[in-house]
């Protein structure tokens, strides 16, 4: 048993000075001579406490403790072994991604007890007290988390048909977000998660929209992940409060469903307003992308509802020449397409019934302009050898 020598601190004590027969001598207190050698013991959960003048004084004959409240608040945080909540731990890869980690209760000193047992042992001078102790409950159990976490919504978009280096940033950026607890009150970022998109950071060069056009650019792909995630949020309740729309239309969700980022600015936020933890998992496998949010069910489902209201026409073609291609023939490098105006809106359903429809979003994609390469090259004949 480990044994502590336990000394807050005091005011400093004066000392008197007997002086007689020419020799100097230390006069003993007054509560030095009513408490003598006497000696109070704490033992608490495997450590020992000692106490002893000056720590334990004397006023009007009766014995006490100094700062005894604060001594017993000294012991109690020294001796205590604290509760451990139940948790949830995330293998997004899993059909069952969730793994439920047990509680396990704590023990700590019974502060109230400890104070009254030292009162009555100095007033009795008992030379020693055992601490009594009280179990530390955990504020959860892993049977209430698992009765907390059922599958509130599920979203995937394919992206089996991408380039090589679009399917490796997206697979990049879902293995960022993986598995990740998001606290009641707790905002995710896309950005702040994911990162900037670069090449340092291992991403490669792949179609984006920027300027109204396709380009190729660091990171192409992840608006994809974003826009996953995005829907994901809204089908399980999750609070959207920062979503942008593509300048163009996009082939792999309804208008009014895409959410654009960037690492210039350009976020999708998304902000638990739930009294308890949701879970976000998130997986891809090159055919496609999947998020998973999983929470407490709020007896509500919810319905996304993409409505046209216009479309824009694209500008003539763009004609380039080739002098690679055959004179005539003509090569499409970019298909035209209509450009789009939308609203996106959500039904949410309580008991079967439509209890209100969220308006999300009004958005303008632009029409795409066609580009077509005519071929100028020409056939050339080889000259007659003439026969002599």
């Amino acid at each position: 048993m480990e044994k502590i020598r336990f000394i807050l601190p005091t005011a400093i004590l004066a000392v008197g000075l007997f002086i007689g027969g020419g020799a100097a001598q230390a006069m003993p207190l007054p509560g030095e001579e009513i408490i003598g050698d006497y000696t109070l013991t704490v033992s608490a959960m495997g450590k020992t406490y000692e106490f002893f003048y000056p720590e334990i004084d004397c006023i009007g004959g009766e014995i006490y403790l100094k700062n005894a409240e604060a001594v017993v608040e000294k012991i109690y945080s020294d001796t205590k072994i604290p509760e451990t909540n139940a948790s949830v731990k995330i293998y997004p890869n899993r059909k069952n991604p969730l793994e439920y980690l047990s509680e396990k209760d704590g023990e700590a000193v019974d502060r109230a007890c400890l104070l009254a047992d030292i009162k009555t042992a100095l007033y009795a001078r008992k030379p020693q007290i055992i601490a009594k102790t009280v179990i530390l409950k955990p504020q959860n159990t892993a049977a209430q988390l698992k009765r907390e976490t059922s599958l509130l919504a599920e979203f995937s978009t394919d992206y089996s048909s991408s380039a090589a280096e679009r399917k490796h940033n997206v697979d990049l950026a879902v293995r960022t977000i993986g598995g990740r607890e998001l606290l009641s009150g707790e905002t995710f970022s896309f950005n702040s998660v994911v990162g900037e998109r670069t090449k340092e950071r291992g991403y490669k060069e792949a179609k984006i929209i920027t300027g109204g056009k396709f380009q190729a650019g660091v990171g192409g792909g992840v608006c994809q992940v974003s826009t996953t995630l995005y829907n994901a949020a809204l089908l399980s309740g999750l609070t959207v409060t920062e979503r942008h729309s593509h300048s163009l239309p996009v082939s792999y969700v309804l208008p009014s469903f895409d959410a654009m980022v960037n690492s210039g600015g350009s976020d999708l936020a998304i902000r638990n307003d739930r009294a308890e933890s949701v879970y976000i998992v998130s997986s891809s496998d090159g055919e496609r992308i999947t998020f998973r949010v999983y929470g407490k069910a709020d007896g509500c489902s919810y319905k996304r509802v993409s409505k046209v209201t216009g479309y824009i026409s694209p500008p003539a073609e763009e004609e380039l020449e080739n002098a690679e291609l055959p004179f005539g023939e003509t090569k499409i490098i970019t298909h035209a397409k209509e450009g789009v105006v939308s609203e996106g809106y959500l039904e949410v359903y309580c008991g079967g019934a439509r209890v209100k429809t969220i308006n999300l979003s009004k958005d303008r994609y632009g029409a795409v302009r066609g580009v077509v390469e005519y071929g100028t090259k020409k056939e050339q004949t080889e000259p007659k050898t003439r026969i002599p």
